[in-house]
């Protein structure tokens, strides 16, 4: 399926909702789609206020505005009264990788940004490629936090030397270490190419115990979206449409846009090398993002 709801420029959200008494809890679309399914589970089934929305399709849902990546606040009990919890969610199947896949520089552009948010801390939820799990491994899931995560909480890594992860988790991880936010990814080993509830089950449950929440943990509600297929239709008749004239249509892209597009990724660069790299930062509002087929991930190359 093709992604045309997320451009780098279309995130709906007022950062001051976010202050160091809030825990961010994401979830992305991959392997097994545990990321997204623990997400929406909670979503579902704990009482979620909509506040922050990405992308151009939206609709409601039990009394909820929401978008292909929504931002919910949770109203949940925690032992510590002050502290408040955000979720960040792909509400619909956006892969990490394969040829449908948002290009690398949407998931560095979008971990930045959640970073510059500075939170108490960020915990991001995914799945790990069953058949690399080790047969003598007592678990299955791993944790992997920042060296920042661990002095603030204590947390210390479980996921193996020499195995590899990809995409949005990759990201906040490398970001989390290279600037000293305390970031925690939790990953359950799961079934590659299919949602995995069992894996997502698991997942959730290492949520609740890490936060000691009540979190609904006996078996994972799914978001049901086919009320929104016919969006789907529309969106992939268009997508056909487009495919015919996209020779023509990159010309005239890269004539118009180019210029602008590599100011865009000049600027992360600089604010990359700057000293101030925990400050926000955003793209032109008027620059657009270009999918480029060529540098598109294969997932044959992550088996």
């Amino acid at each position: 399926m093709k992604n045309t709801w997320l451009f780098l420029n279309q995130m709906s959200f007022d950062a001051i909702k976010i202050d160091s008494d809030t825990t961010v809890i994401l979830g992305f679309s991959g392997y097994g789609s545990v990321g997204t399914t623990v997400l929406n589970h909670i979503v579902e089934v704990l009482k979620v206020g909509s506040i922050g929305f990405w992308g151009n399709l939206s609709w409601f849902h039990k009394g909820n505005l929401e978008s292909p990546i929504t931002m919910y606040e949770l109203d949940v009990k925690s032992d510590d009264p002050k502290e408040k919890f955000v979720l960040v969610t792909s509400r619909l199947p956006i892969p990490v990788v394969g040829y449908n896949a948002l290009p690398d520089a949407f998931w560095k552009w979008i971990t930045q940004e959640i970073l510059s948010w500075e939170a108490k801390r960020y915990i991001i939820i995914g799945g790990l490629r069953e058949d690399v799990r080790n047969s003598s491994d007592d678990s299955w899931v791993t944790l992997i936090p920042t060296k920042k995560y661990s002095e603030l909480f204590g947390t210390k890594r479980t996921f193996r030397d020499d195995l590899s992860i990809k995409g949005p988790i990759s990201f906040l991880l490398a970001e989390g270490t290279a600037y000293r936010f305390p970031v925690l990814s939790i990953l359950s080993y799961c079934n590659t190419y299919e949602v995995d509830l069992d894996a997502s089950l698991l997942a959730l449950k290492e949520l609740e115990k890490l936060l000691n929440l009540v979190l609904e943990s006996q078996e994972i509600q799914e978001f049901d979206y086919s009320f929104l297929e016919s969006s789907f239709d529309f969106i992939q008749d268009d997508a056909q449409f487009n495919e015919e004239y996209d020779e023509e249509f990159d010309e005239e892209f890269k004539e118009e846009y180019e210029e602008e597009f590599d100011e865009d990724f000049k600027n992360l660069n600089e604010r990359n090398k700057s000293s101030n790299s925990n400050k926000t930062f955003s793209f032109s509002s008027n620059s657009t993002f270009s999918e480029n087929k060529n540098e598109r991930d294969d997932l044959e190359r992550y088996k």
